[in-house]
């Protein structure tokens, strides 16, 4: 297991700025070394995930994904995009009010019914095509402030 790591205050504000006060923070990472994740409690109860990609291509594949297939899901069956911060490679995303399938007790027809639906997403990913210009100006910010920063 991985120890604790804590969410840095500049991301904090940033995700306070967009769903309002944060009461609790709780470190939701995963075990492998890049993973950060923060489970972040608003005062209503709310919980909402911020997320720092590991890398510029993990962050332009996701924010892409997020903006193209998940709303296809439907409200309470992935969690939707609130915003995203190229610079910092952040997502800060809905939570979903289910557990995860991997803690799902779920028998062989059920796992190929789950494989089918992600192999249908996956396909409906790769025919979204060619990144828009949208997309394709926030990879290129990522990777000019990346640039900077690593002369700094």
């Amino acid at each position: 297991m991985s120890s604790t790591k804590p969410l840095p205050a500049a991301l904090k504000r940033w995700a306070e700025q967009r769903i309002g006060p944060v009461v609790s923070v709780r470190d939701a990472s995963h075990s492998w070394d890049r993973s950060r994740v923060w489970d972040l409690e608003g005062g209503s109860g709310v919980h909402r995930y911020l997320k720092v990609s590991p890398s510029v291509k993990f962050f332009t594949r996701e924010s892409r994904a997020y903006r193209h297939i998940v709303p296809a899901l439907g409200h309470t069956r992935a969690p939707h995009l609130i915003d995203s911060r190229a610079q910092d490679l952040v997502l800060l995303l809905t939570a979903v009010p289910r557990a995860p399938v991997k803690e799902l007790a779920l028998d062989t027809a059920q796992w190929r019914t789950v494989h089918q639906q992600a192999g249908a997403l996956c396909a409906r990913l790769h025919e979204a095509g060619e990144l828009d210009r949208g997309d394709r100006v926030k990879a290129e910010a990522s990777l000019i402030s990346l640039g900077k920063r690593s002369r700094t």
